[in-house]
Parts: structure tokens; C-alpha cells; sequence
């Protein structure tokens, strides 16, 4: 096996989770975690599956903050006014020609529109109204809208009392009126004052001719004129007092605070996602790492400071058909793929970074193993944190280290593990309740890491190494050995050539894209036979882990 190429499987046998290369290369991500690519349906469901909090939180705060701030704002009431453009065209009928200019009806609307926001017009409500508020005030609190298609203009008043904007409404409409009727009565005093200055020069006998008479009519026809000036415009609906205030609205504003807050919760939701390099699920551990996920390990819980270990994480549930359980025997079965020929004896497991789960894995694997008839010896290469002595209870005064330092023989560092301690009481009993197999007890031997030495580097690097793994091989079926990170130090890579394969320890959402990259490229420079992944904390919420599980538990 140590010949195949990196990640190729005998013929006909693939690993759980593994496609064939070409398949592989055809529906998979690139290595490079740099690399980009078209996100599917399915990984948007996803990311919103994995987010659901983050929108559910962010809608449920933008909504709340735009009610307590509606709640807050004051009640603001509006009431509207209506004019109609009504010209009535006397200078024509009077004098058989217009007197003054023509203006179209949609410019003479729009013009009138304008006039209502003068600051002549406002100063003239302001005293209409006694009011103690600024013009400025006055005319920001008004909207003058001419309805498109129609001869009305609409003058609508805000206030947050209601009284008043029906008020203020109505003076406005009331005095444009009355600017307009007194602007276009000026231009009538103006014409009148002309033809009476006009008769006074005439003399007594210039008076009484034709001529004289003329100008006495229009002089007539004027002052008719002047009276019956109304501005051109006139009120057609009074505003009344409005009862229900237009804003705010809870409602409605509740609405689009809703709509607001799902897509701010959204962008939020991908912005993580996207800056989040964490590997999220076994599908994307297999696109960062390049190589199949070997068997997917249920959330192990933590770890005391004092090393204590739980029962659930080390060791198997009394149940023989649980999760943890299953995860181990499918991890298990996925690595005899590797060695039909027998020749994958032993096996080097590490991880990312610390505090990943690779000494539960080691130990989990070899006990699976052993369970299954198999010789096991685990060792424990960690010779700068070693944990394994402290999670089975054994005495390290003796362990790796001494074996290569010489203070002990191979042998005698070897300590025998009670596998009825960890495993279901089922997998341990002999045929028809004969009691425990003794037989089972002698399959798992683990070598502690020993006196932790000043050189771990150099020792795991010597020619004693070497010897020591040769007689491990040479004693066992299967040799697993625990090292430290491979991004943390040089010793995993140090080791690594000279095992028949490499199996990382991945944990979701601590495990990143990028150091997936980096320990795929220092397996290869190492010259490694990277088998697969070990993905662990696959919570038990997971739908799933729960459809893997569930069933058959």
C-alpha cells in the first residue's frame, strides 16, 4: 500500500464518503483554500442553516428597536385642504381681449403650488394663526402637492396636534387665496388708475365726446373687475380635524423592520461565513484537506484542567450500538481498506492544532480495533504534552522516552489496557455469559510518552525511533501512534515518513481552510501516505449525524 499514489484506493474499494479521482476532481473544490467557486443552492441552505441564530437575532433586534422607537416618536396628525384652478376669464368677457397674461393650466397650477410656500404667504398665516412659531417652521411642517391629471392642488398640514394641522392646513389655502386675489387686483388698480388719469387730463368738451365716454366705461368695467378678482383659485374641501395620528404606525413599521432585519441578518449571516475560515462540515473537510473524511466523531465533550477524563470520551457507552460506538467502527472498516495487503500496520494520527481530539481518536481507534481481535499497541510520541497516561490512569515513570534514551527495554515499557473498563459490557462477555474474555485483554497495550525529555525532536528523529516502531510492528497488528501537532512543531513531521500512513484529527469550526492547506502540503513534503480525515464535534443536533445514527440506535 505504502506505493499508491497519495489518496488512491485499491481497485473497487473506496472508503465511506470518498469518490472516485475523476469524480472527485470534477464536483469537489480545489486544494487551494484561495480558490473560488460558484456557491450552490445547497451550500446558501446551508449557510443558513449554520446561521440561523445569527438571523433570527439580528431580525428580532432591528425589529424591536424600530418598535420601541416608534413607540417613543410622538403622535404626528396630518390634515389636508383641496383648491380647484377656476379661472374665469372676465377681462375677456368685459373687454372682448385678455387683460392679463395667459398662462397654461398645468403651469399656472404648478405656479400657484409654488406661491403657497412663500414666505409672504407663510407671514400672513402666522398672524392668521397668532402663532408664536417661525415661518420657517410653518412652512416645513406644509406639503403642497398638485394632483397629476387635475385642476386640484393639495395643501396638507403635519402637527402632532390635530387641532392645529386642520388649522394651518386651512390658513394656508385661505391666504394663497387671498395673495392671489390681491396680486391680480393690483394689476386691475394699476389698468383703473391709468384710464382715470387718462379722463382727468380731458377737457370738459374731450369728456363729454365718444372718446371720453369710452375710457368712463372701461373705467366701469375695471372697478367690476377689480371686485370680482378671486385669485384664481378656490377652496373645494375644508381640512378637519383628523382623528388617528399617520405616524407612527407599529404596524407597518413593524413590517418593514421585519423585512429590514432578514436581510441585514442575511448579510451578516455571509459576511461571517465568508470571513470565517473554520471548516463547518465533513463536505468541506474533504474539499480543504484533498482526501476523504475516514468516519465522522460525535462532539466529545471537554476536558478538565486536570487532565479527568468523562466517560463518553474515552470509551464506549455501556450500549454497543452507540454513536460514538458506530463513528469508531466505520473509521475502523474505512482504514482495512487500506490494507487488504496487510501492509498498513502502523498508523500516525495527529491534528492541527492542539486540543483537537487526536489522543481520544488514538485511543478510541485502538480500542475499537482491539474490540474487533486485533493486536494494538498505542504510543504515545507526544514527548512535550502528553495526555494519554493521564486520561488511563498509568504510570509514565517509564514510556517512549526511555525506551530511547536506553532506561528500559521495549517490553518493559509496554503497559497492558483493561478493555472491559471502556467498552460495552456485551462486546466483552464470552459465549452464553461465560464471564469476561481474558483473550481480549492482552490485544491493547499502550506506551506512554515517559520523562518528558529536553531533545522530543531529535529523539523521534534517531535510529532508535526507527527500531522502536520496526519492533511495534513486529509485535502488533496494528501501531498507533499520537503526536503532537502538525503545525505546532516539527515532530509529526518528523515521524511521519517512517509509518505507513498519516490520519489528521480535524475539529469543526477550529480546524481553518488554511491550516488544512498547510498540513496537506507538509505530509507531501514529508513523503507521507495521507489517508483521510477524522472530523470530530459533529454535534448531535446535526440532522445528519442524526439520519447516520439514529436508525440503527
Amino acid at each position: 500500500m505504502s506505493d499508491l499514489p497519495q489518496g488512491e484506493q485499491p481497485q473497487g474499494q473506496q472508503p465511506q464518503g470518498q469518490q472516485p479521482q475523476g469524480q472527485q476532481q470534477m464536483s469537489g473544490r480545489p486544494a487551494d483554500p484561495e480558490a473560488l467557486e460558484t456557491i450552490e443552492l445547497a451550500e446558501y441552505l446551508r449557510v443558513i442553516r449554520n446561521r440561523k441564530w445569527t438571523i433570527i437575532l439580528t431580525t428580532v433586534v432591528v425589529v424591536a428597536a424600530v418598535l420601541i422607537a416608534s413607540l417613543l416618536m410622538t403622535p404626528m396628525y396630518e390634515s389636508t385642504a383641496q383648491l380647484l384652478r377656476s379661472k374665469s376669464n372676465l377681462d375677456a368677457a368685459l373687454f372682448g381681449t385678455r387683460v392679463f397674461e395667459v398662462q397654461d393650466r398645468q403651469q399656472d397650477i404648478q405656479t400657484g403650488a409654488r406661491i403657497v410656500k412663500l414666505e409672504t404667504v407663510a407671514q400672513r398665516v402666522k398672524q392668521e394663526l397668532g402663532t408664536e412659531k417661525s415661518t420657517g417652521l410653518l412652512l416645513d411642517a406644509v406639503r403642497v402637492e398638485p394632483q397629476s391629471g387635475t385642476d386640484v392642488v393639495e395643501i396638507t398640514a403635519e402637527s402632532p396636534d390635530p387641532q392645529f394641522a386642520a388649522d394651518l392646513a386651512n390658513a394656508f389655502a385661505q391666504e394663497f387665496i387671498s395673495f392671489r386675489q390681491e396680486t391680480d387686483r393690483q394689476a386691475v388698480v394699476e389698468a383703473r388708475t391709468m384710464v382715470q388719469e387718462e379722463l382727468d387730463q380731458l377737457s370738459s368738451q374731450e369728456a363729454s365726446s365718444e372718446y371720453g365716454m369710452t375710457l368712463r366705461s372701461k373705467l366701469q368695467e375695471l372697478q367690476i373687475l377689480e371686485s370680482m378678482q378671486d385669485g384664481g383659485f378656490s377652496i373645494i374641501q375644508q381640512a378637519v380635524v383628523p382623528e388617528d395620528p399617520v405616524s407612527p404606525q407599529p404596524v407597518r413599521n413593524g413590517v418593514l423592520g421585519l423585512a429590514v432585519g432578514l436581510v441585514m441578518g442575511l448579510g451578516l449571516a455571509f459576511g461571517r461565513e465568508y470571513l470565517d475560515r473554520g471548516i463547518k462540515d465533513e463536505e468541506e473537510a474533504e474539499r480543504a484537506f484533498g482526501v476523504p473524511v475516514l468516519a465522522s466523531i460525535p462532539a466529545l465533550g471537554k476536558w478538565g484542567s486536570s487532565g479527568e477524563r468523562q466517560t463518553i470520551a474515552l470509551g464506549f457507552e455501556k450500549s454497543d450500538s452507540s454513536p460514538l460506538l458506530e463513528a469508531f467502527r466505520s473509521l475502523r472498516t474505512n482504514l482495512q481498506y487500506f490494507d487488504v495487503d496487510r501492509s498498513t500496520r502502523s498508523i500516525l494520527i495527529s491534528s492541527g492544532s492542539p486540543r483537537e481530539g487526536k489522543t481520544v481518536t488514538t485511543f478510541n481507534l485502538g480500542l475499537s480495533l482491539a474490540l474487533s481481535g486485533e493486536r494494538v499497541i498505542v504510543m504515545e510520541a507526544d514527548l512535550r504534552r502528553p495526555l494519554l497516561h493521564r486520561y488511563l490512569g498509568l504510570n509514565n515513570s517509564m514510556g517512549v522516552s526511555t525506551v530511547l534514551t536506553g532506561g528500559c527495554s521495549f517490553s518493559e515499557a509496554l503497559q497492558l489496557v483493561r478493555t472491559d473498563d471502556y467498552a460495552p459490557e456485551a462486546l466483552v462477555q464470552g459465549k452464553e455469559g461465560e464471564g469476561p474474555k481474558q483473550a481480549l485483554q492482552k490485544n491493547l497495550y499502550c506506551m506512554t510518552s515517559g520523562p518528558l525529555p529536553p531533545n522530543p525532536a531529535e529523539l523521534l528523529g534517531s535510529q532508535k525511533m526507527r527500531e522502536t516502531l520496526a519492533k511495534a510492528r513486529e509485535l502488533a497488528d496494528y501501531v498507533l501512534v499520537d503526536s503532537p501537532p502538525l503545525l505546532a512543531v516539527p515532530d509529526a513531521a518528523i515521524l511521519a515518513p517512517h509509518l505507513d500512513g498519516t490520519v489528521v484529527v480535524a475539529l469543526i469550526g477550529e480546524t481553518t481552510v488554511d491550516g488544512a492547506g498547510l498540513i496537506h502540503t507538509q505530509l507531501e513534503r514529508a513523503r507521507s501516505n495521507f489517508f483521510g480525515v477524522v472530523v470530530t464535534g459533529i454535534k448531535s443536533t446535526d440532522k445528519r449525524y442524526r439520519g447516520y445514527y439514529g436508525y440503527y440506535s
